[in-house]
């Protein structure tokens, strides 16, 4: 086995384990993006994990012996690649395959982490929990998930067409395929990329499902209404309740926060301003006197730390910021009012 292949093999287990860094994950998928041959061949090595997986048994086995059984069934099954690696197989894929096939057993790698994968025969998901996450699909397209947000996707993603699903709130920063459409699931709506970047905000608990479109074209409709087309710095927003379709020009310099952490406030009240950063860096912010939601400021932050954006904040206004925890305090008798 060259020095590149086991490398590539050691990422692919650290990714499967959940323990991939932010770069290892990006490496990946650059390499995944390459040729078919490696999705396949990463396929490959998931179906033989998940196999493992689902069963939920260990026993002892003759691994050398096994992995010749599931090596000769994957041949049979098509699922051979064309990536030349050599016959010594990483002794993980080894065990997993032996005891998939042999006894229908079992490994658990069970991790605490905030980025997780899942893979049936079917399907993969992409989960977020209290932060935001980063996922760069084979295509080199990318969606950043919001917190406690989801992106479900078919194992066939990108042969016949690119169709997502999405639960909560996420930007997609899409490359566009002529002959392979970009099709986003959202609470009963369609979002299809025309050369794009896009959010989408479809929480399950609200009744409007709202498209913002940063760049590019998207069409927005459903299976019953042909929807609209939206263009660049426009929302689209659909009701669940009636049915109906509307667009407006976003005034919003904020709507994506979430994805850069770039912020923009233009005489702007400080109600607004801790709803937004919540949002961003999922904290919550109050105001012990609420008499200062009405102040005012005008500033611009750039991919800062919370605690720094409201100690400046506080500074300017000459307030105070009590901390505990993921609670932040705002207070003060009065503010500077611009």
């Amino acid at each position: 086995m060259t020095e590149q292949n086991e490398h590539i093999d050691r990422l692919i287990t650290r990714y499967i384990s959940g323990e991939a860094s932010p770069e290892e994950r990006r490496e990946l998928e650059l390499w995944l993006n390459e040729s078919e041959a490696n999705q396949k061949y990463f396929g490959d090595i998931q179906f033989v994990n998940q196999s493992a997986v689902n069963a939920n048994v260990l026993f002892d086995v003759d691994v050398d012996k096994a992995w010749s059984h599931v090596n000769a069934q994957m041949k049979n099954r098509t699922l051979k690649t064309e990536v030349k690696h050599s016959s010594i197989i990483p002794l993980w894929i080894k065990v997993a395959a032996s005891i998939a096939i042999l006894v229908g057993a079992s490994f658990a790698l069970l991790h605490q982490f905030n980025f997780f994968v899942t893979n049936t025969e079917q399907t993969f998901s992409i989960a977020s929990s209290n932060t935001q996450e980063t996922k760069y699909f084979a295509d080199s397209s990318q969606v950043v998930l919001n917190s406690h947000s989801k992106v479900t996707y078919a194992k066939d993603y990108g042969k016949k067409e690119r169709r997502v699903n999405l639960e909560g709130e996420a930007f997609f920063d899409v490359k566009h395929l002529d002959n392979s459409p970009f099709i986003v699931e959202a609470e009963g709506t369609l979002i299809k990329d025309i050369g794009t970047s896009f959010n989408i905000k479809a929480q399950s608990q609200d009744s409007l499902v709202e498209v913002y479109v940063k760049s590019g074209e998207v069409l927005f409709f459903t299976s019953d209404s042909k929807g609209i087309s939206l263009y660049q710095g426009e929302i689209g927003i659909y009701n669940k309740t009636t049915g109906l379709f509307a667009k407006t020009v976003c005034l919003d310099p904020n709507i994506t926060s979430y994805v850069n952490r770039v912020f923009v406030f233009q005489n702007t009240r400080l109600a607004e301003i801790a709803q937004q950063l919540s949002k961003a860096y999922n904290v919550s912010i109050v105001f012990k006197n609420p008499e200062l939601k009405d102040c005012t400021i005008s500033v611009a932050f750039t991919n800062e730390e919370i605690d720094v954006i409201l100690d400046i904040i506080s500074e300017t206004l000459l307030l105070k910021i009590e901390k505990q925890d993921q609670l932040y305090i705002i207070t003060g008798e009065a503010c500077f009012k611009e």
